[in-house]
């Protein structure tokens, strides 16, 4: 192109000047072309945006995109205008965004982001914000994709809170009007549609006609009305007798009121004053008719009687909604009815008529007769205390009932009456009671808690100090019930705790007291003792019933107790007596659980329980630091390949470094840190550090390393935090799954919840393996074994030493293994501890076994040196 330029050089000799011209054209052509192809890409775009900015504004959702590694964030203008901040403009990063989410919402919102970012999943939430001064609520849906940028996050944001408020003023509006329509029961209220169908028929409705609603509703009003009435106000309007003269004036738009004539459906006819309103559409059409209808009958009753008799105020009296009740004030006749309301005969469930035959004493309780007679003579004499006050009546039927009576004095020309209003407070009083009961009563068993079981020892310390007689305490603390909880679950602890209270009434005294103090902790209160004998002699019996097998679903659980009885003295309290009878109880089951133990009163052997008990208290405070100070390491004990003589896993097991008593194992301190609530955190530092080693060997090692197996704890399962922990704890060290086996009791799996199967499902399609351990001591069925998804399985120790010499212990690791080879899983031998054991499960197709015969835990820095690494 430069020969065309001005001051260029002719072109060189030989070139065509007129291809030259016409590659030219040609290239402008093609850019003219390229341009216009761009202009309408761009306009294309333009018009995509107009479009989404309209449809956005039209919605009220606005989007956004979140480069997540950049932390950048773009917000459309529809996104930006919900964060109302002006100038300010809308966040930039995740940590702005976060600062604008309520406090009460941030975390749950920054760990929903950060776990859809580390899964790559979508989230829709709702949360509150804190926007332009005010609290909005605000649903926020993304989906995280990845690129070659990292992940990015693409979402909308929608301010949904006057939406919300919206749906809650309808909801409220409606369950007005529905309060609105129950409440109305001496109102006959029914909405039809524009062509008179019935929509609703209130109970108000249904009490009056004795239709009920679902025999009317699609019918229409006219069928509930004297004929000839709708036949005349037809012929007054000039339309067909039907529904519409009902309506009337309404169809206009205007109000129709007006006394009819309702037939009921056992053929009574009421009077009944009757109003119509219209209801429109939006557009101002009548879309139906509401009509409320108030029977009048006994009003235009009264109106007669008035004129024949004195005034008696019937029309208050005889529809008020509480009990009314004329009494008679003559001195011979006192509290005799006169006359009642159907409120009344619906309270007592007596009618008119049997209640002018009966006296107000007739129907109070025989508790409270003398006091009402009191008053009755009072009011009649004029010394009047118009305070309600609360009495007990019987019913007809017979149960009782608590009401709020008042009573006043009215005087006519020749007769002297008492007014009464009756109030039923039955509902009030037995919610009272209830709340009584549960205040001083554990929920489960239904035995007194500890507030009543102080009450309850603070009388016998009463009742004590004036006979001179003793007081005992026993405090029952049941031994093995963990195990109850572990194997049978939650609802099998439960039924052994009322299980046990039963039992412990049955064998106490009458007297005594049976409290439940929470947990598996009992007390007895035994007052008028002679001495501590006869104490003794009950916990010994309620020891031998406490150990009586019992069972449940199928299960046979036997339990054991350590029970601990202080006796009173002169001086003692009651949080004192509690106090002592348990420090025996714990002296008991230090020394070895199972007996009874008298507080004051110690064995030869006291000072080694207190020694004992004092030990195991420093070794808990000890256990708390003993993190901090890096006592606790990982021994490793390898899982052999028995035939080949090769290391396919090791099994890492926890053990305590402690300064002065040397490494102690599991059973030595895992009670006492699930105790302490230590054990859930162990576990988990259990399985970080086991990934980190696997993460080692699988460096070192390559193909050839050994999978790392980790037991997981009871504990663990019952956090509801396993998956997550599993999973950072693989992303840590970032270790294939396939080299993680995670190992469960058999104890564990009746009580699996569907969530915890869901989790350990969810593992299992990462890669994790589960294996199944300590198979063959009978806590889970064939069933639960079968229905698990397990990849492994292990025989436990026991059967494997004993099945040399014992039938039943070779028939169930033949057993085991057979259902390896039906599931397809491999078996694993534990306790392999002798040649001959060695022998028989190789003959018996067992390959994988650990034990020390081949191999015993061993430190960290052992197991490198056994796989051959060094650091």
């Amino acid at each position: 192109m430069r020969a065309f330029d001005d001051g260029a050089a002719a072109p060189p000799a030989g070139d065509d000047p007129a291809a030259l011209r016409a590659a030219l054209a040609e290239q402008t052509q093609l850019r003219a072309a390229a341009e216009k192809s761009l202009y309408a890409a761009l306009r294309q775009i333009d018009r995509r945006q107009k479009e989404l900015r309209i449809v956005e504004e039209l919605s009220g959702i606005g989007s956004f995109y979140w480069i997540v590694d950049a932390d950048s964030m773009w917000w459309s203008e529809q996104a930006a205008a919900v964060f109302r901040l002006g100038p300010a403009g809308p966040p930039a990063s995740r940590a702005r965004y976060l600062e604008l989410v309520h406090p009460d919402d941030r975390a749950f919102v920054g760990e929903t982001l950060r776990r859809a970012v580390e899964t790559v999943t979508e989230y829709d939430l709702v949360y509150r914000m804190v926007l332009g001064g005010q609290v909005r609520e605000v649903r926020c849906r993304g989906r995280v994709e990845v690129d070659l940028d990292g992940p990015a996050v693409t979402g909308s944001l929608q301010d949904i809170t006057d939406a919300r408020a919206a749906s809650r003023q309808l909801r409220e509006s409606r369950d007005r009007f529905a309060g609105v329509l129950d409440a109305a029961t001496d109102q006959c209220i029914m909405a039809m549609d524009d062509r008179g169908r019935i929509t609703v028929f209130n109970a108000g409705a249904e009490r009056m006609l004795g239709w009920s609603a679902a025999e009317v509703l699609g019918r229409t009003p006219d069928q509930f009305h004297d004929a000839g009435e709708i036949a005349a106000r037809a012929a007054e309007l000039a339309l067909e007798p039907g529904w519409p003269v009902i309506v009337g004036e309404a169809a206009g738009g205007g109000a129709e009121t007006r006394d009819w004539t309702y037939l009921t459906r056992d053929g009574r006819r009421l009077r009944v004053m009757v109003t119509v309103n219209a209801q429109f559409d939006p557009d101002g059409t009548v879309s139906g008719y509401i009509s409320v209808g108030t029977d009048i009958s006994e009003r235009i009753r009264a109106q007669v009687e008035l004129q024949e008799s004195e005034s008696r105020f019937r029309d208050t009296f005889e529809f008020a909604p509480n009990g009314m009740m004329l009494l008679s004030a003559e001195p011979d006749d006192v509290g005799r009815f006169i006359k009642v309301n159907p409120a009344l005969c619906e309270l007592t469930g007596y009618s008119a008529e049997q209640l002018m035959r009966m006296n107000i004493y007739d129907l109070t309780h025989e508790d409270h007769r003398a006091e009402l007679r009191r008053r009755a003579t009072d009011v009649r004499t004029g010394g009047l205390d118009i305070r309600p006050t609360e009495r007990r009546w019987v019913h007809a039927d017979g149960h009782d009932l608590w009401i709020q009576l008042a009573l006043s004095p009215l005087r006519s020309v020749d007769l002297r009456y008492i007014v009464g209003q009756v109030d039923d407070i039955t509902d009030r009083k037995q919610a009272e009671a209830r709340l009584t009961h549960q205040a001083l009563h554990d929920w489960l068993t239904g035995l007194p808690n500890r507030l009543l079981l102080m009450d309850r020892i603070e009388h016998a310390l009463a009742a004590s100090s004036r006979s001179g007689r003793l007081v005992g305490l026993l405090y029952i603390d049941l031994d093995g019930f963990k195990a109850v909880n572990d194997t049978g679950g939650h609802a099998a602890g439960d039924h052994t705790l009322i299980h046990i209270g039963d039992r412990i009434r049955q064998v106490v005294r009458p007297g005594d007291t049976v409290a439940r103090l929470g947990g598996d902790e009992f007390v007895v209160v035994c007052s008028d003792l002679d001495g501590p004998a006869v104490a003794v002699h009950i916990a010994e019996r309620v020891l031998d019933t406490i150990r009586v097998p019992h069972r449940y679903q199928g299960r046979t659980y036997t339990l054991g107790a350590s029970i601990g009885v202080s006796m009173s003295r002169a001086d003692s309290q009651p949080d004192t007596m509690l106090r002592e009878a348990d420090e025996a109880m714990y002296a008991g089951k230090v020394a070895g659980k199972g007996r009874v133990r008298i507080s004051g009163v110690h064995p030869a052997d006291a000072g080694a329980d207190r020694t004992r008990a004092q030990e195991q208290a420093v070794l808990t405070a000890e256990l708390r630091s003993a993190v901090d100070r890096g006592e606790l390491a990982l021994w490793g004990q390898p899982i052999h390949d028995m035939a080949k003589g090769r290391i396919v896993a090791v099994e890492q097991l926890l053990r305590w470094n402690h300064p002065r008593r040397g490494v102690l194992e599991p059973a030595e301190f895992l009670d006492l840190a699930d105790a302490a609530d230590l054990l859930i955190a162990l576990s988990r530092r259990v399985l970080v550090e086991a990934c980190a080693l696997a993460r080692e060997w699988l460096d070192g090692l390559g193909d050839r390393a050994p999978s790392v197996h980790v037991n997981i704890a009871g504990r663990q399962l019952d956090s509801g935090r396993l998956l997550v922990d599993v999973l950072d704890a693989l992303r840590i060290h970032r270790l294939p799954a396939d080299r993680l086996v995670l190992e469960l009791a058999e104890t564990h799996l009746p009580m699996l919840t569907d969530q915890v199967r869901g989790d350990l499902e969810t593992l299992r399609e990462r890669g994790v393996r589960l294996a199944l351990d300590d198979l063959g001591t009978g806590h889970a069925s064939l069933g639960d074994v079968i229905g698990f998804p397990v990849d492994l399985l292990k025989v436990d120790v026991d059967s494997v030493r004993r099945m040399h010499t014992d039938s039943t212990a070779r028939a169930t690791v033949a057993g085991i293994l057979a259902i390896g080879r039906s599931l397809g899983v491999p078996v694993i031998a534990e306790g392999v501890e002798t040649d001959d054991q060695l022998a028989e499960l190789l003959a018996a197709g067992c390959e994988l076994g650990q034990g020390f015969l081949l191999g015993r835990a061993m430190p960290a820095e052992a197991v490198r040196e056994t796989l051959g690494l060094r650091r």
